[in-house]
């Protein structure tokens, strides 16, 4: 798991987030970090797999993910699979 200045320093150079921003894609991470490390195969699997989704994918995920009552905006769906990629190393 990387440091929280690490992390921050990653997302500020990518989205140029805020304080608050920053301090709830913290705790993204960390939760991604938790799932993978204690996950089931499925919710792994699923994490592993989502940053490799194309733009008609995501938007597709993102649509249900708001059926499920999780809005987010394409930029925070971008900002969440960097959160993936970052918790997985790659």
């Amino acid at each position: 798991m990387m440091s929280r200045s690490s992390f921050n320093d990653i997302m500020r150079q990518l989205y140029r987030l805020t304080t608050d921003e920053l301090s709830e894609a913290w705790d993204t991470y960390k939760e991604a970090v938790d799932t993978l490390e204690t996950g089931n195969r499925t919710q792994v699997s699923v994490m592993q797999n989502l940053p490799m989704l194309n733009s008609e994918m995501r938007l597709r995920w993102r649509t249900n993910m708001a059926e499920q009552g999780i809005e987010m905006t394409p930029i925070q769906v971008d900002q969440y699979m960097s959160i993936l990629e970052l918790a997985m190393e790659i």
